[in-house]
């Protein structure tokens, strides 16, 4: 199972709003730090969306209750429409989630190319800002928005009037002061009943209000980090130019560059090749070990083989780079073409 302490990459990033989101009941089954929490975590995330539906529906029961009158019927409508959107996204998570993970695991690559190590961590910081930033501000908001529905509620005094349509009377009555109208079947207007239908409907109201922010946090929190690669790839444009203009001498067989991108000629190439031997370390920048910054041999070798439609003659190309430096370049390359292709999908 996987654990907080090694996540990293983009789930590292977005760690303080899953901690969010699986404190007020989505359901995220994934990130813990061993089993028991996990089941803990499902009993409260039944138990808490169980809470939420029976206000809700305790709410509707009011709006039928209350139809009769064009106000009570327009106000307790709204009020359903607005935190209807909350149950569909616990819902609508809860059954996608294996395609929010899926997500998160394409964009979690926190691995990057020594050329380009310090513009990737430069716009990692400005995404990291962004995001934590957002979540505070979009959280204290949501927070003093529940604060303020509660403070508010005392300073009305709801009522309901109903008209005899016989005598034409009408009938003033008080009903309890509490955040939104519900019906219950007791009397929750005095006493301890209402101090606990109080409690009852502020842990409601905010839940249901950050259930809904957080994933829409989630999501534009993602978006900040794909923008901010995006930068990236951009500003490592022009020196990705300047290295693939040093193989511009190089006319490679076409028939090679169709083989070389043959997912069939990669397996085959995959299955029957050993694993390339480490470079030795010592001569320049150059001679750095490349070999961890792709996942595995056949993503870092999936587009290119470094001895396509061309030979070497003592060690050096064509255009006056040795193979090591060669492999640079290319891998500098294939670098780009990695991160671009998360967000082509």
């Amino acid at each position: 199972m996987m654990k907080m302490k090694q996540q990293q990459g983009l789930v590292a990033d977005l760690m303080p709003n899953i901690r969010v989101m699986k404190m007020f009941g989505h359901f995220v089954f994934n990130y813990y730090d061993d089993n028991s929490s996990k089941y803990l975590h499902k009993v409260f995330c039944c138990v808490n969306l169980f809470l939420l539906l029976l206000q809700f529906g305790l709410c509707a029961v009011n709006l039928i209750f209350e139809s009769g009158d064009v106000d009570d019927l327009t106000a307790n409508t709204i009020t359903l429409l607005f935190f209807t959107h909350s149950i569909v996204k616990i819902v609508y998570f809860a059954v996608r989630s294996k395609y929010f993970y899926r997500t998160w695991a394409i964009w979690n690559n926190p691995n990057t190319h020594p050329l380009f190590a310090e513009s990737n961590a430069r716009y990692h910081a400005i995404a990291l800002k962004k995001m934590r930033l957002l979540l505070f501000l979009v959280g204290a908001t949501t927070v003093l928005t529940a604060v303020a529905w509660t403070i508010l509620t005392f300073f009305e005094h709801p009522i309901r009037k109903l008209t005899d349509p016989v005598t034409n009377e009408t009938t003033i009555i008080h009903l309890p002061q509490l955040l939104v109208r519900s019906f219950y079947p007791f009397d929750a207007s005095r006493g301890v009943t209402h101090i606990l239908m109080l409690i009852y409907q502020f842990y409601w109201v905010l839940f249901m209000l950050v259930n809904a922010n957080s994933l829409d946090v989630l999501f534009c929190s993602w978006l900040l980090f794909a923008c901010e690669q995006l930068q990236h790839l951009k500003q490592i444009m022009k020196p990705l130019m300047e290295l693939s203009a040093t193989l511009d001498t190089v006319v490679p067989n076409s028939s090679e560059l169709f083989k070389a991108g043959s997912g069939d000629h990669l397996r085959d190439q995959s299955e029957n090749q050993p694993p390339p031997p480490a470079p030795p370390q010592g001569d320049s920048m150059l001679d750095l070990d490349l070999r961890n910054i792709y996942s595995n041999r056949q993503d870092f070798t999936a587009t290119f083989r470094p001895t396509a439609g061309m030979t070497f003659n003592g060690g050096v190309g064509p255009n006056g780079l040795t193979k090591k430096q060669e492999m640079l370049v290319r891998s500098a390359i294939k670098y780009w073409v990695e991160r671009h292709k998360h967000i082509v999908r």
